[in-house]
């Protein structure tokens, strides 16, 4: 058999290190369009459950990713300055994404992979020879792109604008940080993934992209006014940019997943909204499941149906919680009107189905019991 894998991302490599391991003598080559080194962005979450199942599905390669791994713990959430602790389990980890990239390389050499860099792609049929043709090629696929019409491509662009940032910064916690500035609403979602380094994923509304004047700025003053705006936050530190360009996040989704002998994983068939800080780990459960359903059935057709019809409804009811997410922070200008921090943060914490006061109460009972006491407070 024959694998030609399109993107050398997190999905492509560990879809391809499974691949070649678990189904024997088969022809697998990867074909990305950057460096080997190259990377945009800072580090990724690997939540609890995410990291459980990596374990499950490849010890090695587990191990491998756990020395790298940075634990988070318990999250925060400030409103202007007032902060929640959200005492419980941690909340999993992160890794810095080169790193993530680097053993995963390593992996797929020691198993026999072809992996071929500075390899730009923009003609498919020059993959089309290989029994199966596998788009792990991010948001911007050029699989999907090039049959949108069999895949059934949608997609569509949120109010809100978002850049990504980093920050010499030491701290243990994923924190969300709200403030309102130019009569609009702005938000910080930031988490360690070294030791002393952490991802500050900067969002704004509507309101305040217009009320700041950030349609006026250019990159360096953006970055500048919310290096400001979060100095308490940064602790002094500036913002460490790579390609950080403000921009509106567009969702992407696909009526079908695959075509053919061609198929879709990861960002390529539907793209998680960071809020739920999920997309690394949604793309690699897509590898997992993709080669599970291979080595089961080693007909491509009956194997592709098979995946499909495994991976799509767990992965819809994370991405309908995605959907259930960006729409909060669409409006969450209006949610930092709540009476009180702990009111708002309980707010955030139940913003999807997935999640009720019934199970936050039992997940966080001392955050609960906090927020009784202010309300008692509040009544006197």
């Amino acid at each position: 058999m024959k694998i030609n894998v399109l993107g050398g991302g997190p999905a492509g490599l560990y879809f391809a290190y499974l691949a070649r391991k678990r189904l024997g003598e088969v022809d697998i080559h990867v074909h990305e369009r950057n460096a080997p080194d190259a990377t945009f962005g800072f580090g990724v979450v690997l939540a609890g459950a995410g990291l459980a199942r990596l374990e499950k599905a490849d010890a090695e390669s587990f191990a491998r990713l756990r020395s790298i791994t940075k634990r988070l713990g318990n999250q925060e959430i400030i409103l202007n300055g007032q902060a929640v602790s959200i005492e419980g389990e941690e909340y999993g980890g992160a890794v810095e994404r080169l790193q993530l990239l680097k053993v995963l390389q390593e992996l797929c050499a020691e198993v026999g992979v072809h992996v071929t860099h500075h390899d730009d792609i923009t003609d498919i049929e020059a993959l089309e020879d290989a029994d199966l043709l596998v788009g792990a090629d991010g948001a911007n696929s050029t699989l999907r792109r090039t049959y949108s019409h069999a895949f059934g491509t949608h997609g569509s662009q949120l109010s809100n604008a978002f850049a990504w940032y980093g920050a010499e910064r030491v701290h243990d916690c994923p924190t969300l940080s709200f403030r309102n500035a130019g009569g609009g609403a702005f938000c910080a979602h930031y988490y360690p993934y070294t030791d002393r380094r952490c991802t500050f994923v900067m969002e704004c509304d509507r309101a305040a992209w217009e009320g700041c004047g950030f349609g006026e700025m250019t990159e360096e003053q953006r970055q500048a006014f919310v290096e400001e705006l979060y100095a308490e936050e940064l602790q002094g530190a500036p913002l460490i940019s790579n390609k950080s360009e403000w921009r509106n996040f567009q969702p992407v989704w696909n009526d079908h997943w695959t075509y053919g002998h061609r198929v879709l994983i990861g960002d390529a068939v539907r793209r998680a909204h960071f809020s739920i800080g999920s997309g690394t780990r949604i793309a690699m459960e897509d590898s997992i499941a993709l080669v599970k359903a291979l080595a089961a059935k080693r007909d491509i057709p009956t194997a592709l149906a098979t995946y499909v019809a495994t991976r799509k409804p767990a992965a819809d009811k994370l991405i309908g919680a995605a959907q259930e997410s960006y729409a909060w922070y669409e409006d969450m200008g209006q949610h930092m009107q709540a009476d009180s921090p702990h009111a708002f943060a309980l707010d955030y914490l139940t913003r999807t189905s997935r999640v009720d006061s019934t199970r936050v109460a039992s997940d966080y009972p001392a955050f609960m019991k906090a927020l009784a006491a202010e309300r008692v407070r509040m009544t006197q």
